[in-house]
């Protein structure tokens, strides 16, 4: 399959890879099948959900289930969650998917064809291969090209969408990097801020304003979830059957980070377990978890790290729709070019860009560390890979484009550290926003699978 969204619509399109049918024990033999277990072919018109004006087809959705058990495969060998569970899992993402693109183009965002043709020119590259060469991946894998384009599309819409409504508008105080950073050392000696651990978890959201009855229904659906796993069923079947999480299809897993990046409230349910044992269920802002310790693993040393990016920028000064809107066709004209060859960058930043600094210096920024550009920026920059341009990045006053030259890892000077910090924190606050986003989106989209009565 084309893993273009990834888990939980966090993926970027730039950075699709190929998952090639019949790598895994789990992906094999899963022929699309209608609800009612006969063959799905291409084209089939079963109807998994209707979503707005769109509709899932029963073959697309069956397309990603193979996916998402492909994906897990490679992630928990020897995992074989319920197809039934996986399929559920992945309605309910796609689901928020389209309600949430579907949003996006209601609000104004717009993905044209020439940077629709750019992402494809992206995705083939990072596969590599050509266009062409992509075309005849994509057919192999039973995906019209058009369902193919389409669903990049999406991906570019609710990558903008996250941008303007969420990364754009978050801020972290001093006080609390102050906090934090003051929490870290209180930690020392009990779990080290540079200790990796690996954590998978079982979700059950709740908004911020949920009602007593919401919460005892969440409650019940956790709780369920806890008996499961105390009468001794592994964590990545219970996580497939109840979590409500992004990460649910593929077991809960969240991935391996330093324990000083992880909530504290994270770190502090799992300080005292041994990998493969599970958390009592705990309470976040967010909803009901209970975490599993899959690994975890000492630090070597004590110096703290983290990456840095050599970034060049183009700059255009924009008050008001007219000047933003010509700074934006402007900067896209300039991708193209620079894309194409046409002209390097740090040339066109010399010629046009109006931050004085920097256009001097063909644009260069120098090495940053997370954290050190405004949050809009430094979310757009984190989905880069080395070479790559950003689409045009609208901020109060002024339009910026953004090339990533390369990155590094690089021991922190005393005192960098909070800029990294800086960076979690304003990470954190958008997944947070960009989650309640999805929910609210949702409960305002119109819903329809088969068999509902309305």
């Amino acid at each position: 399959m084309l893993a273009i969204l990834g888990a939980g619509l966090s993926g970027v399109a730039a950075h699709a890879q190929l998952s090639l049918p019949g790598a895994s024990g789990a992906s094999q033999g899963l022929v699309p099948q209608d609800s009612g277990g006969n063959t799905a072919a291409p084209g089939s018109d079963g109807i998994a959900a209707v979503v707005g004006d769109q509709v899932i087809t029963q073959y697309d959705l069956q397309l990603r289930v193979k996916d998402a058990l492909h994906r897990l495969a490679q992630q928990r060998p020897g995992a074989s969650p319920p197809v039934d569970q996986v399929r559920a899992q992945v309605l309910q993402q796609m689901i928020n998917e389209y309600a949430l693109a579907e949003y996006a183009e209601q609000s104004g965002l717009q993905v044209g064809d020439d940077t629709l043709q750019r992402a494809v020119a992206q995705v083939a590259a990072s596969n590599h291969l050509d266009v062409s060469e992509l075309r005849a991946k994509v057919r192999e894998q039973g995906i019209g090209w058009k369902d193919f384009e389409a669903q990049l599309g999406r991906e570019i819409l609710i990558d903008r969408l996250r941008q303007r409504d969420v990364a754009a508008k978050v801020s972290v105080s001093d006080q609390e990097v102050d906090d934090y950073l003051a929490h870290m050392r209180s930690l020392q000696g009990q779990v080290a801020p540079s200790e990796q651990l690996h954590l998978a978890q079982i979700f059950v959201p709740l908004s911020e304003h949920a009602d007593p009855q919401q919460v005892a229904q969440a409650r019940k659906l956790i709780d369920a979830a806890a008996s499961a796993l105390q009468q001794g069923r592994r964590f990545e079947v219970v996580a497939q059957q109840f979590s409500e999480g992004p990460e649910g299809a593929h077991g809960g897993d969240l991935g391996t980070r330093p324990a000083g990046e992880w909530p504290d409230l994270f770190v502090n349910a799992v300080r005292e377990l041994q990998p493969g044992q599970v958390s009592a269920v705990i309470r976040s802002p967010a909803g009901f978890h209970i975490l599993e310790l899959v690994a975890r693993q000492h630090a070597a040393g004590s110096a703290q790290t983290a990456m840095q990016a050599e970034v060049r920028e183009i700059v255009l000064n924009a008050d008001g729709d007219s000047a933003r809107k010509g700074a934006v066709h402007e900067l896209e004209a300039v991708r193209r070019a620079v894309l194409a060859g046409e002209v390097s960058f740090a040339a066109k930043a010399k010629e046009i860009s109006q931050d004085l600094g920097s256009a001097s210096k063909g644009g260069s920024l120098g090495w940053l560390l997370p954290g050190q550009l405004p949050a809009a920026l430094d979310s757009a920059l984190s989905s880069l890979n080395p070479g790559q341009i950003s689409e045009p990045l609208v901020l109060p006053g002024r339009v910026v484009l953004l090339q990533l030259v390369d990155r590094r890892e690089h021991a922190l000077a005393p005192g960098q550290e909070r800029a990294v910090v800086r960076s979690e924190l304003l990470q954190r606050k958008a997944d947070k926003n960009f989650a309640d986003l999805v929910r609210d989106v949702r409960e305002r989209t119109y819903v329809r699978l088969p068999g509902d009565d309305s």
